[in-house]
């Protein structure tokens, strides 16, 4: 045999082989399967609790489905009110509200050098020996800078309709009574009369008993001619009957339904005049000398079951001063049922649910997104000054700030080199910020200003006033918007006040106090005002409300009444400058203020010295 055979030979046996093993594997497990079919002696139902950790075959959720037919469930509102009320639902919104993503820019300078460093290790390590290399050097500052952010709150609620029964469909033993006496005759041919029942109840009736009773005289038993008989009859069985007697009266067992109308017939059997015989037989079953009346036991069903609406509510209990905004119908109307027993029980609704929307705070102030939107920014802090229940609806942040300035020089083995004298600049720590110095001399001037002449005792500065604008309303434009004043159409109807904070908010002038709910119906909140400080300046604003308020603690008050005094000089002292952050003001610096221009302020130092150095050299 050649080798190329032989080894085709070999690759076909280990795959028999393999198979072998698999099907021996499966052979395995198809035995194990039918070994524990039979130990189930005959029986298809497992045991779950065998398999299954702390499993229940009474789970409250079953009751959330009952019958296949059943068109009316409230599991979507179960679901929804575990969301909104069960601490795990409200773990999870607090959770998405409270904590946003923690941003990572690649844009930012920190980032950008990492890259460079490591594009340029071998330079910076020194490892290309005694040759220069040229370099760029960094050198990164941070500021701190702090500002405040509102986090709009709204919740969308839910009312949904479901059918709800009470009572039952129980079982009871009653009788079916068929009484000539209660029901009006109805003449029939072959001399007939016939008297209809109606079943007062679903249920099972069976054989009873007959009796024709002669109440004047129990002792007669009627004429001894037995041609002269009375016939009952009654679900299709017929008996013979005498005065005073009474006898088995035996049906084929059979189902009966409520309002279902049975009949029982009579006929005096006489041997003539069979009219006058069947009317006076009328007659004495009509004025009650005749009793004609046939008993069967009957196995009731009562239907005791009412159907009705019950509307539940998936909002939260604690809704605070929350503005109902709309409230619509999301789920139609209609006839719905719900199956008990068997038995279907419809119910018509004009909605079957409704969605409302609830504004709990509204507010745009965001005084932090110069840093948000600064990749080189990082938010360091962030404090919480406003909740509603356990939702934070306004923050105090503080944002980190890189600044980088570059020089270059170059490196040669282990040495750098700086090409010019920026360098030393760069190392000596410090931070020039000549933008912060103004800013704060600015401040005391301004201060100075306002108390200029005026006794140092009774005197205060940068002094606001306490302002109001309406917040929310049901089909009502914000009126405390931060932006869009002159441009949209919905602030016309805002007055004269809250544009005036408005057009502050935009120069950065207002601080918010607070909100608080205007006007209230039947306990429902249907507007909100906003409180706020106005100032006539960004430095007073600044002051106002990082040194006052977060300084010395000294509260704007309520918002409904606005404390917006000014600063006095004792407290004035109390302040820290140099932790104010001035940022705000800095464009109206350098657009008001003729800074000297670096260049040409070096070009003169230089030239200066020069000029010094020569006249040093004259005799």
């Amino acid at each position: 045999m050649n080798k190329p055979i032989r080894s085709l030979l070999q690759g076909l046996l280990l795959a028999c082989l393999s198979a072998g093993a698999l099907a021996a594997s499966m052979d395995a497990s198809n035995q194990e399967g039918v070994s524990a079919g039979k130990s189930a002696n005959g029986t298809t139902s497992a045991d779950p609790g065998s398999y299954f950790e702390n499993y229940s075959s009474d789970a409250p959720q079953r009751d959330l489905y009952s019958d296949p037919t059943q068109t009316s469930t409230n599991i979507d509102v179960k679901g929804q009110t575990e969301l909104t009320e069960s601490d795990l639902g409200q773990t999870a919104r607090e959770s998405y509200v409270n904590n946003p993503a923690d941003k990572l820019s690649y844009d930012s300078d920190m980032m950008k050098r990492s890259d460079e460093i490591r594009n340029s290790a071998d330079a910076i390590t020194g490892v290309n020996g005694s040759q220069c290399v040229a370099q760029e050097l960094s050198k990164t500052t941070y500021t701190t800078h702090a500002c405040e952010l509102a986090s709009s709150l709204s919740q969308s609620c839910t009312r949904k309709a479901t059918i709800v029964t009470t009572g039952s469909r129980e079982s009871y033993s009653t009788q079916l009574v068929l009484d000539a006496a209660n029901a009006s005759p109805v003449l029939l041919d072959n001399y007939w009369v016939r008297f209809d029942f109606t079943v007062p109840d679903d249920g099972t009736i069976s054989s009873g008993n007959w009796a024709f009773i002669y109440p004047k005289d129990l002792s007669y038993h009627g004429e001894s001619a037995n041609r002269l008989w009375y016939s009952i009859q009654a679900f299709g069985t017929t008996v013979k009957a005498k005065h005073n007697r009474s006898g088995d009266f035996s049906i084929a067992t059979q189902n009966v339904t409520k309002e279902q109308t049975v009949s029982l017939f009579l006929r005096y059997d006489t041997d003539g005049h069979y009219s006058s015989a069947r009317d006076g037989m009328v007659r004495a079953i009509g004025n009650g000398s005749y009793v004609f009346r046939v008993t069967l036991p009957m196995q009731g069903v009562r239907d005791t079951v009412q159907a009705g609406i019950e509307w539940t509510n998936s909002c939260p209990a604690d809704m605070g001063d929350a503005v109902k905004m709309s409230e619509v119908c999301s789920d139609p109307g209609g006839t719905r049922s719900v199956t008990v027993g068997g038995q279907a029980y419809s119910v018509y609704s004009d909605c079957w649910g409704y969605t409302t929307q609830w504004n709990l705070y509204e507010d745009d102030t965001n005084t932090c997104q110069a840093y948000i939107d600064d990749p080189n920014c990082s938010e360091g802090t962030r404090t919480c000054t406003q909740k509603i229940g356990n939702y934070c609806v306004y923050s105090k942040l503080t944002y980190q700030c890189a600044h980088t300035v570059k020089s270059t020089g170059y490196i040669c083995g282990s040495e750098f080199y700086c090409s010019d004298g920026s360098c030393a600049a760069m190392q000596n720590g410090e931070n020039q910020n000549f933008e912060e110095a103004v800013s704060q001399l600015a401040a005391l001037a301004a201060y100075g200003q306002d108390v200029n002449g005026i006794d140092p005792n009774q005197v205060t500065a940068f002094t606001g006033k306490g302002m109001s604008c309406r917040q929310s309303a049901a089909g009502f434009s914000n009126c405390c918007k931060s932006g869009g004043w002159g441009q949209d159409a919905g602030l016309a109807q805002c007055n004269t006040e809250e544009k005036e904070i408005g057009t502050g908010k935009e120069k950065k002038l207002v601080v918010k106090v607070g909100s608080y709910c205007s006007r209230k119906v039947l306990g429902v909140c249907l507007q909100k005002k906003e409180g706020y400080c106005v100032f006539d300046s960004k430095l007073a604003r600044i002051v106002q409300e990082q040194g006052r308020r977060d300084q010395l603690g000294i509260s704007f008050g309520s918002a409904s009444d606005p404390d917006c005094r000014g600063i006095k000089i004792a407290e004035l002292q109390g302040i820290k400058f140099d932790h104010i952050d001035f940022s705000d003001f800095y464009d109206d610096l350098n657009t008001n203020v003729k800074l000297p221009d670096e260049d040409a302020l070096q070009d003169r130092i230089q030239s200066d010295i020069q000029n010094s150095l020569k006249s040093g050299d004259q005799p």
